[in-house]
């Protein structure tokens, strides 16, 4: 009974934190074991010193405790040994084996009256899932999981949290994913688990350094170090020390020893048997070297095979490529080849997802090789290979196929759910009464269908490349310039295409551009409220977006003015400039202008074929003119279908946008930066929400939103875009006119009769937008697409 006392005593002093006490606690129990105990304390032993990183001496003390186990027992502790081996064999990178050991853990504990135990090993079975790059399959098997430890163990629910993290990372949702690991740390270090706390905290330090968080990141690189220290984790703290000069090195701090010291940390990880990461590690030690001039053998050390499935072997495969470039640059060869071998291997890891934000993240996972790429073109080359390459860098996921919202049962009963919920939430605060609950309702609801969305596998598909010539010769025929935006040296420059030849201008400092986007922003808003300025203040703001308006002209548009000359316009804007009202500079006032996500994407908009069915035209509640603004549209188009504001039903109104050859919605509309998917409209019996339109087989070629804000997009990782109008464009649509900001329903009425008379007249979208807006100098109202 003392053994049995000073085991368990053992495993808790361990979990806490203290290895070194739990195996002195496991030799006195060593002593008084019983023979038939010593299977456990085998067992015991090996866990304590799989928790310390020594890998190779855990697995070995398995291997003993196995047979004892199977003689002696229990029959828990048996299929534990299988369950804990796993764990060792994924930490060693034997991903086959651990995956065989956990399923057989799984079989016992079938027979076994110990459910927590199974589902915890089902958990597990799905990490291996994510490790082997099953990532849709993984997260199916995480929701499982969840609901076990939900009705068995709600203490446990963390590890999903932190499981689900992971997930995000492997597919550049940095922060997402830090705000996972944030939770798991808080409710291990409130269960008294530091170990697993610990972990968290090194993986939330590498999300962040991903994300090129660099000052955070070395901030929590260095919690996560000393926590693993003080509980005897050596290899994963120096993983941690890792980290921080990752950050010295990417912020050009290293010292002079700097890749001795990364050598170092290399040789002491494997001495230990550690393959995690370990790969990276000498990748960096490799460009270290580079960058020092010291270039003996390190093309020895980039040389290998690509290392298998999952995120992981992506990532070192990816770090593989920056570096062999690198050392291309180093010894004077085009450092190219190993750059697009970087981002086409990305692009077919993108096409396994079907979730589009994953696919939009995904990019991020690139954003070196393709800066790096972009760099070297900018000097070396000419315009023709700058657009062919940026066009490698932005709306990436618009080149995959989108994948249906799920059909799930489930999914689509959530869906309903959300609609009611929605409802009860904005009748709550029309009522003024607390919210709170229907918040959360909200939220949990939400969270369910993008857990569908995201599990969701990809099609499997892209979209070929557009050459840089068929873009300019697209663009002459049209009588129209293509200004495709980037960044160099924290300077806006751009790639024109459709005049006299490509060609390549500066334009002005990035963060001063940015600058005057949310200036302008701020002040389109302000003159779009409900509530009436006062004359002087009114004048104040136009003043005011007069004079940022044309700072920004003079800052982007005069470099281009000449080569553009009296042509159509079609912008593909800076990642960090897409909210500018590109119509509102003096000199576009007029002018046809789109904007595009990207050349590629404006190409492949107008060479698609459109929709032809019947008009779409249809309104929401609590507008002001919304009903004679949609009776006077739909008769413009003979045969439209009409739904009032009063019938308006979201089912309705998507089953009428799957086919149409133009749909014009008057509805009030919300963009949710922080969860785009869930952007909206509002209609009479729920919100119709933008992941629904992912689902549309026929998407309408021109959509009009006469809505607030529904322009707007958020950047996500990987510099993609994510919003309504973004999942339109995704879903198939050509064109979609919506607006940056709010607009005063008057406004929106009387600009949207006239838009839709020059469209049925034979106007183009942007030339309609333009004649309607000349005389209305601040609306908010743009057309993206072709």
């Amino acid at each position: 009974m003392t053994a049995k006392v000073l085991m368990a005593m053992a495993f808790n002093r361990a979990s806490l934190g203290d290895s070194a006490e739990g195996q002195r606690l496991l030799d006195y129990a060593d002593i008084l074991a019983f023979a038939d105990d010593r299977g456990i304390l085998l067992h015991q032993r090996a866990l304590i010193l799989w928790q310390s990183g020594r890998l190779a001496d855990a697995l070995h003390w398995f291997e003993l405790a196995e047979p004892l186990l199977a003689q002696y027992g229990p029959d828990n502790f048996y299929a534990a040994s299988f369950y804990n081996r796993a764990l060792v064999w994924r930490d060693l990178g034997e991903l086959r084996k651990g995956m065989a050991s956990i399923r057989r853990a799984i079989e016992l504990y079938n027979g076994i009256d110990v459910p927590v135990n199974r589902a915890r090993a089902i958990h597990i079975e799905a990490l291996f899932l994510l490790d082997l790059g099953e990532v849709t399959k993984a997260l199916t098997a995480f929701d499982v999981a969840r609901e076990q430890f939900r009705k068995l163990a709600p203490d446990l629910e963390s590890f999903i949290d932190a499981s689900y993290a992971h997930a995000l990372l492997s597919v550049g949702m940095y922060r997402q994913a830090a705000e996972r690991w944030e939770h798991a740390i808080a409710a291990q270090r409130l269960a008294g688990d530091h170990r697993n706390a610990a972990m968290a905290e090194y993986w939330r330090a590498l999300a962040a350094s991903e994300d090129n968080r660099s000052e955070l990141a070395d901030q929590w690189a260095r919690q996560a170090m000393d926590s693993l220290y003080s509980q005897g984790n050596e290899p994963m703290a120096f993983l941690a020390r890792l980290l921080i000069l990752q950050g010295q090195f990417d912020s050009g701090q290293q010292s002079p020893d700097f890749a001795d010291k990364v050598q170092r940390l290399c040789d002491a990880l494997e001495q230990r048997g550690w393959t995690l990461r370990l790969k990276q590690a000498k990748i960096l030690a490799a460009r270290a070297r580079i960058k020092a001039g010291d270039l003996d053998g390190v093309e020895a050390v980039l040389q290998g095979e690509h290392g298998g499935p999952g995120h992981d072997a992506l990532a070192e495969e990816l770090a593989r490529y920056l570096a062999k470039a690198e050392l291309a640059v180093a010894q004077d060869r085009d450092p190219l080849p190993e750059l697009l071998a970087g981002l086409d291997l990305l692009d077919e890891y993108r096409m396994a997802f079907g979730s589009v934000e994953f696919q939009a993240g995904v990019s991020a996972l690139g954003t070196q090789l393709a800066f790096m790429g972009l760099g070297h073109v900018a000097r070396h080359s000419g315009p023709k290979d700058m657009l062919w390459w940026v066009e490698r860098s932005r709306a990436q996921a618009l080149r995959i196929p989108p994948v249906k919202p799920s059909n799930d049962p489930a999914a689509r009963e959530a869906l309903g759910q959300l609609r009611q919920a929605r409802q009860r939430l904005w009748d709550l605060q029309v009522e003024g009464g607390d919210d709170a609950e229907a918040r959360n309702r909200v939220q949990e609801l939400e969270e369910e269908i993008r857990a569908h969305e995201r599990a969701q596998p990809g099609s499997g598909k892209r979209a070929d490349r557009i050459a840089p010539e068929a873009i300019h010769d697209l663009a002459e025929s049209r009588d129209t310039v293509v200004v495709n935006m980037f960044e160099i040296a924290n300077k806006v420059c751009a790639v024109l295409a459709g005049g006299d030849g490509l060609q390549f201008a500066w334009m002005m400092p990035l963060d001063e551009a940015s600058e005057l986007e949310r200036r302008l922003g701020a002040d389109l808003d302000a003159l779009g409220s409900r509530r009436k300025l006062h004359p002087r203040i009114q004048a104040s703001v136009e003043g005011a977006i007069r004079r940022n308006a044309t700072a920004l002209a003079d800052g982007i548009w005069k470099p281009i003015a000449d080569y553009v000359g009296d042509r159509q316009v079609v912008i593909v804007p800076h990642s960090q400039l897409n909210w500018v009202p590109w119509p509102l500079l003096p000199p576009l006032r007029g002018r046809p202008v789109t904007v595009s996500p990207s050349a590629e994407a404006w190409w492949r908009a107008v060479h698609r074929t459109r929709a032809n069915g019947p008009a779409l035209v249809a309104a929401g509640p609590a507008l002001s003119r919304a009903g004679g603004e949609i009776e006077t549209i739909a008769g413009l188009y003979p045969g439209a279908n009409l739904i009032t504001a009063d019938e308006s039903d979201p089912e309705i109104v998507l089953k009428a946008l799957d086919g149409a050859s133009v749909a014009h919605i008057a509805a009030h509309g919300h963009h949710e930066p922080d969860n785009v998917l869930f952007s909206r409209l509002d209609f009479g019996l729920g919100p119709l929400n933008a992941y629904e339109l992912l689902g549309l087989d026929q998407p309408p070629g021109h959509v009009v939103l006469s809505s607030c804000d529904l322009g707007r997009s958020t950047v996500a990782v990987g510099n993609e875009t994510l919003g309504f109008t973004a999942a339109l464009l995704h879903a198939g649509t050509s064109t979609v006119v919506s607006s940056l900001g709010r607009v005063p329903d008057d406004m929106a009425a009387e600009m949207m009769i006239e838009y839709h008379q020059r469209c049925a007249a034979g106007a183009t979208p942007a030339e309609a937008l333009a004649a309607v807006g000349e005389h209305r100098p601040w609306h908010p109202f743009v057309a993206f697409g072709a």
